[in-house]
């Protein structure tokens, strides 16, 4: 590889690093192009992609970013997998393939500049996804608003059964 064939890698993969909210560092040693290309495919249905490239210029490129913890895991054949979008959904796609296939072994990985082990990796993929986060929170935001309008409604509607109770009573005798 020529020295300007290297700078533009570099230059990719730092462009790479700028705009992932996640990067997971994986061995991939045995794995075939079918099964590599399988696992591209699934991961662009969860925006992320997956690279090669050699160690050293991976090491220049994320000197100076979130992802430099990724420094100590550089040796042997590595790939990157990139996540642009929700790194849980990255994080469950990733740890899967990793079972299901013995030849591909998760390292580990940073999100939002931390860096998670591949214990990590594994318990973000285990967590539902933001969306049911979101949706799980608002239940939880809008509960005590629920039970407010409960409480101050109770009264007002006991208070009308006795009446009407009492309406029924009175036309019977």
């Amino acid at each position: 590889m020529e020295r300007r064939e290297k700078e533009q890698t570099v230059a990719e993969l730092q462009q790479c690093f700028a705009t992932a909210t996640a990067a997971v560092l994986a061995e991939y040693k045995g794995l075939t192009v079918a099964e590599l290309s399988a696992l591209r495919r699934e991961l662009r249905e969860v925006a992320g992609e997956y690279r090669v490239a050699k160690n050293t210029l991976v090491e220049l490129a994320i000197e100076g970013t979130p992802y430099l913890s990724l420094k100590t895991l550089l040796t042997g054949q590595n790939g990157l997998v990139f996540g642009y979008g929700d790194a849980i959904g990255l994080a469950k796609v990733v740890t899967r393939y990793a079972r299901e296939h013995n030849k591909f072994t998760l390292k580990g990985g940073v999100t939002d500049g931390q860096f998670l082990a591949a214990a990590g990796m594994e318990a973000i993929a285990i967590l539902p996804s933001r969306e049911i986060l979101r949706a799980q929170l608002l239940g939880m935001l809008s509960r005590p608003a629920t039970q407010f309008v409960s409480l101050l409604t109770t009264p007002a509607a006991q208070f009308a059964r006795i009446l009407d109770a009492r309406r029924t009573q009175l036309s019977t005798t």
